[in-house]
């Protein structure tokens, strides 16, 4: 939890820092201006990190997957994902390293991580490991404010801080961001 916390507080930083503009944050930070250490795309698009590269293949939005319903006020969005291991090494995987943000110019943009594994058996577990050269698909699963369409899919990259090894929130490395609008399927 700790980890995840670190994670969405990183990235809701670096939204902040990089897409702070009238009318709230961007969903498209940078503004493609291909800033150092943002990396964006949408759907469809392979997107390299340090460790592994990774597409969203497909985002949309629905009421109910699998036996979870969405509570009142919100909506679910499913993104099939996949993930292939590039860096020859194992890599220790968690479902929640891909967390969903939304833009609300009334209030503090949100963010959320994926539902818990469980749900459907296509879900990413909630811990798992990427083995060399593996090529894994899977499914995140968010629940997110019914009233929202567009999304970013993002994930940061952190690194251990070999340099301060009391720095147990390790460094941060490039933020990927994948921008969609869900559809209801």
């Amino acid at each position: 939890m700790k980890r995840l916390a670190s994670i969405l507080l990183a990235l809701t930083m670096a939204l902040a820092l990089a897409a702070c503009g009238e009318g709230g944050l961007s969903l498209t930070p940078g503004g493609g201006s291909g800033e150092p250490g943002l990396k964006t795309g949408f759907v469809g698009d392979t997107l390299s990190t340090y460790w592994f590269d990774f597409t969203v293949n497909d985002a949309y939005s629905c009421a109910q997957y699998g036996s979870h319903i969405a509570s009142a006020g919100n909506k679910l969005v499913v993104a099939a994902i996949t993930l292939k291991n590039t860096c020859g090494e194992s890599v220790d995987m968690w479902g929640d390293d891909f967390a969903i943000l939304w833009d609300d110019p009334d209030e503090d943009s949100g963010a959320a991580p994926a539902l818990p594994a469980g749900i459907s058996d296509d879900q990413f577990p909630d811990e798992y490991v990427l083995k060399i050269n593996e090529t894994r698909a899977g499914t995140a699963i968010y629940e997110v404010p019914e009233d929202f369409r567009d999304f970013v899919i993002a994930f940061q990259e952190i690194y251990e801080d070999t340099e301060n090894p009391d720095n147990l929130d390790g460094k941060e490395g490039s933020t990927f961001f994948v921008s969609f609008t869900a559809e209801e399927k």
